[in-house]
């Protein structure tokens, strides 16, 4: 797909190879990087989009975000989800649930499944509320706890519009696991309610009885 050569070539152009060894370490070397920051990144993203990237269709889209994906330097996946995220909501089908799983559950680290899970799955929950429930009741239980900590922070943009009772829900379902992304997704999600809503919070983290990560990361404003 030439879309896909003119973004690998641009990335490769405005790499800095001074960067790659501290951007690699960052992400504990589980992906090459070419050395491309986030401020050039995006701008980079921004000159392709009108020439590359609009004039393609639905299906092209999406087949260039799974391309992305399977490319090894991180810097293409960063560009997939910048993109994504751009997204407006008539772009999104019903069926774009399928392919959000799979951003997810592959090349998982946090910089992209966090991305992906308030901004887009987010989004997308907000448009078809009936498949995100079904997905949601499918996804408590995936094997992935980079699904389960999806579950925990779809919702972390939606402020005064989060569902309390469904975030407690999961709050509990989850609690037990003990997996570091788990503990630090319950305590962000509860720490972005008690910055609106603190007496809630505070009465979540006593009856869930958290302890450690989980407390302190819900406790930060409260």
């Amino acid at each position: 797909m030439k879309a896909l050569l003119h973004i690998k070539e641009a990335l490769r152009k405005e790499g800095n190879p001074i960067r790659i060894p501290q951007m690699e370490a960052y992400m504990r070397n589980q992906f090459p990087f070419y050395g491309v920051m986030s401020t050039p990144r995006k701008e980079l993203l921004k000159a392709l989009n009108k020439e590359h990237l609009e004039v393609l269709d639905s299906n092209k889209k999406r087949a260039l975000i799974q391309l992305l994906w399977e490319e090894e330097h991180r810097e293409c996946q960063l560009v997939a989800l910048d993109w994504l995220m751009q997204w407006k909501p008539k772009e999104f089908t019903a069926s774009d649930i399928d392919l959000f799983e799979w951003l997810i559950t592959t090349k998982s680290w946090w910089d992209t499944v966090d991305g992906i899970a308030p901004n887009v799955v987010g989004k997308y929950a907000r448009l078809f509320p009936d498949q995100m429930k079904e997905t949601l009741h499918r996804w408590e239980s995936h094997d992935s706890f980079w699904i389960r900590r999806a579950c925990l922070i779809f919702q972390l943009r939606y402020r005064q519009e989060t569902d309390l009772d469904l975030l407690q829900y999961f709050i509990n379902q989850f609690k037990p696991d003990r997996e570091f992304f788990i503990q630090k997704a319950i305590g962000w999600s509860l720490r972005e309610v008690s910055k609106w809503n603190p007496t809630w919070v505070a009465r979540v983290v006593e009856e869930e009885q958290l302890t450690g990560l989980a407390k302190r990361e819900a406790s930060k404003y409260i």
